[in-house]
């Protein structure tokens, strides 16, 4: 025997029918669409479950190119240069560059023969004093 309080839609819809709307078929349309939407929803969520997908999505990452955590020596540099992010450090850092390579080119014999490290570690190879 199924429990007193349960009560069934045949009940319900007898106990009051002036409260039962028909529904008109538009609105009937409209459910069927939205279920079948939710069923290719979940169609396509079970495809992505099991090995074989498993199989499927990693072939398919290795066709993409690589992101930036696989990247590695020039080509990981050639991204961070570009990244908009790294953008002032850049600019700093080829400041930073330019000068080095302006000042290095301005470094003369003269100015070799008096520079102590120059001497020590570039020159004729005897550490001068200090």
């Amino acid at each position: 025997l199924p429990p007193t309080n349960f009560t069934t839609a045949a009940s319900i819809l007898s106990a009051q029918p002036d409260t039962v709307k028909m529904v008109n078929p538009a609105e009937v349309a409209e459910i069927n669409t939205y279920f079948q939407n939710r069923m290719a929803e979940s169609k396509k969520i079970w495809a992505t479950r099991g090995k074989d997908a498993r199989v499927a999505a990693a072939a398919a990452r290795l066709a993409q190119p690589a992101s930036w955590r696989q990247l590695s020596g020039i080509p990981l540099m050639i991204h961070e240069v570009k990244h908009v992010g790294n953008r002032h450090f850049m600019v700093g850092f080829a400041v930073c560059a330019v000068g080095a390579l302006w000042i290095q080119t301005k470094f003369t014999d003269e100015m070799r023969e008096g520079s102590l490290y120059w001497s020590t570690f570039h020159g004729d190879g005897k550490k001068g004093g200090h």
